[in-house]
């Protein structure tokens, strides 16, 4: 049945989601007095994501992640991780697969859908109003202060998910952070998220969805964040056309 009705089981996955998360939020919100609102999501979140991502058919992978700095792993040292982005469900998957609680930097809007913006308030997700410059500003600053002070963060240098495959051209605030935080800024690229869940669709695709860690770069050893920025899209189309190989972990 399901070979000759491929929108069947993304179907009946996506209409046991919506309750699925609630669930979990409202979990999440019964552990945030005792353990703290970040503690409950990390805590919750990747196991529930790979649960969704096993029902809708999606194979993670993970290719890379020994060849960082041990602090980096272990989340003694912060980072900044920039990743490619071609499908919505790019955040959710990099917090089931990277392994490490990584707060991403996303648009302010996402904060006020119902049970979804609950869900990132609780985890300390960055949000930024990219309709207003000086807001925006404001937003980077403190993700600058909250890597200073140890917290890793994950955002998209695009700042949309591609139509075509194609990087788009970066944006560069992200790149500002970077030089501003002084950390280890480590490039990611994901393969496969754009088959699995292209933009303007809802339908699932089961396949495999690959995320590639890459060298860390020091952003001190760049004259201004534009020479960053072209490193890090250098970097990116390395790890995205496999010039570099990488041994998987399961």
């Amino acid at each position: 049945m399901t070979a000759r009705r491929p929108y069947l089981r993304p179907l009946l996955v996506w209409a046991l989601t919506g309750p699925y998360m609630a669930l979990a939020v409202l979990a999440g919100l019964a552990l945030s007095p005792f353990r703290g609102g970040r503690w409950a999501f990390w805590h919750i979140a990747p196991g529930w994501v790979r649960q969704v991502a096993s029902a809708f058919g999606i194979r993670r992978h993970l290719e890379g992640w020994e060849r960082l700095p041990e602090e980096i792993r272990s989340g003694r040292q912060a980072a900044l991780f920039l990743a490619n982005h071609a499908s919505h469900f790019d955040p959710p998957l990099l917090i089931s697969t990277l392994p490490c609680a990584s707060v991403f930097v996303a648009k302010r809007e996402l904060g006020h859908v119902p049970v979804l913006g609950t869900a990132i308030r609780m985890a300390g997700f960055i949000l930024v109003d990219r309709q207003h410059g000086r807001k925006a500003l404001k937003s980077l600053q403190e993700a600058a202060r909250r890597i200073r002070g140890g917290q890793s963060v994950t955002a998209f240098p695009e700042g949309t998910r591609t139509r075509t495959g194609e990087l788009l051209p970066f944006k560069k605030g992200v790149f500002v952070l970077a030089q501003e935080a002084g950390v280890p800024v480590v490039p990611v690229g994901i393969l496969g998220g754009r088959a699995i869940l292209p933009r303007d669709t809802w339908r699932v695709a089961p396949g495999d969805y690959t995320v590639r860690v890459g060298t860390p770069l020091d952003p001190e050893a760049f004259p201004d964040p534009e020479a960053l920025r072209e490193a890090i899209r250098r970097a990116l189309l390395g790890l995205l056309e496999g010039q570099e190989p990488l041994q998987r972990h399961p």
